[in-house]
């Protein structure tokens, strides 16, 4: 593990490329509506159960890491964009975009509310078990 020596954050690789700092959560949910706070809470709240993880907030995203970037969002007006980077490809009629890489698989959603939350939860925590290997 490399710490940067301005902002103390930990990166796997040496001199990793980063913005200094992890931003403010409050940033990223002021003026948007009560739906979409509640989404961006349920899904804080969720993946800071499942173990150590680094929030990085800047303007309306958000990312989530551990030794590397799980999940990130994008909090748009009426719904949190999700992205859930995981080692295989799921399909569901929830994911408006799926991406393989080669190292990774990315599928993205928009949710709306706590039921589509739900039903990617077990993604999320499969993301983040992957991000630490």
């Amino acid at each position: 593990m490399w710490l940067c020596q301005k902002c103390e954050r930990e990166f796997t690789r040496k001199n990793q490329r980063h913005v200094c700092g992890t931003g403010n959560r409050e940033d990223v949910i002021r003026d948007r509506p009560q739906s979409v706070v509640e989404v961006y809470s349920a899904i804080e709240k969720f993946i800071c159960k499942l173990g150590k993880v680094e929030i990085v907030t800047r303007d309306r995203y958000v990312l989530f890491r551990s030794s590397r970037i799980f999940v990130d969002l994008s909090i748009m007006k009426d719904v949190v964009r999700i992205a859930i980077h995981i080692g295989r490809t799921v399909k569901s009629p929830i994911f408006i975009k799926v991406v393989d890489d080669d190292k990774k698989v990315t599928h993205v959603a928009k949710i709306g509310n706590l039921v589509e939350l739900r039903e990617i939860e077990p993604l999320i925590k499969e993301a983040y078990e992957l991000s630490l290997s």
